[in-house]
């Protein structure tokens, strides 16, 4: 027998699959709301199982619409994805979105904006999970910062995260190439959708799901500090 044998890893990790909608800019072309959709599973095997069941039952229907992103999605695709999403029942999602309109000077820059939505995120983790049940857990970010941004955002997000009572890990990978992470995706555009744009019928649709919440980060801002440039 040839080959290394590989140590099966029985650590209880709880999956963090993020996704963003919106921008993180502020320039005459930004969006109004910026959104962070987070998928979280202990079982990812079993909701990627379900996306690629349908992956393989369009490419057998003659589809070329095989990578699950929504804003690129035909309507009868994204009928299908989310027929499949909201039937998972191993997957949880929580929204958390502003109107960047309340976004306070010292927060208009991508790298201390996103901080603070990984930070929440991070709080929100903590505050709403039984962690004792968990060995680690891994949160799974786009890679909407790249670099030397990708340092900084670390930077500010540590010090939250080193509070969690469990050890963590935090990755930077392309939704693109994750069908969870696909899943993120959908919840945050439909809700970018509802939000941006007053379509809420993608959004109504995943709400059959059953398991998912929003939080507006900013609900109790008061002060208008930026209006889109004309």
């Amino acid at each position: 027998m040839t080959g290394t044998a590989v140590e099966e890893d029985h650590r209880r990790t709880l999956h963090v699959f993020m996704d963003e909608s919106g921008d993180l800019q502020f320039g005459r072309k930004a969006s109004q709301h910026f959104i962070l959709s987070a998928v979280y599973t202990d079982s990812p095997q079993s909701s990627a199982a379900a996306m690629q069941e349908l992956k393989y039952s369009l490419l057998a229907s003659g589809s070329t619409d095989l990578e699950f992103h929504a804003t690129y999605n035909s309507r009868g695709t994204r009928k299908r994805v989310i027929d499949t999403i909201v039937d998972i029942e191993t997957i949880r999602i929580h929204t958390l979105w502003i109107d960047k309109a309340f976004t306070a000077p010292a927060l208009q820059n991508e790298i201390a904006l996103l901080g603070q939505f990984g930070k929440s995120m991070g709080r929100w983790i903590s505050s709403t999970h039984t962690l004792a049940d968990y060995d680690q857990v891994v949160l799974i970010f786009d890679s909407v910062l790249t670099g030397k941004k990708q340092d900084a955002f670390l930077k500010l997000l540590k010090p939250e995260l080193a509070t969690l009572p469990i050890p963590y890990r935090v990755l930077f990978h392309p939704v693109k190439q994750d069908l969870n992470g696909q899943i993120a995706d959908y919840f945050s555009w439909s809700w970018f959708r509802n939000i941006e744009h007053k379509d809420p019928q993608y959004c109504e649709a995943l709400q059959r799901n059953g398991r998912w919440t929003q939080f507006n980060l900013f609900r109790n801002g008061n002060t208008r500090y930026w209006s889109r440039p004309l």
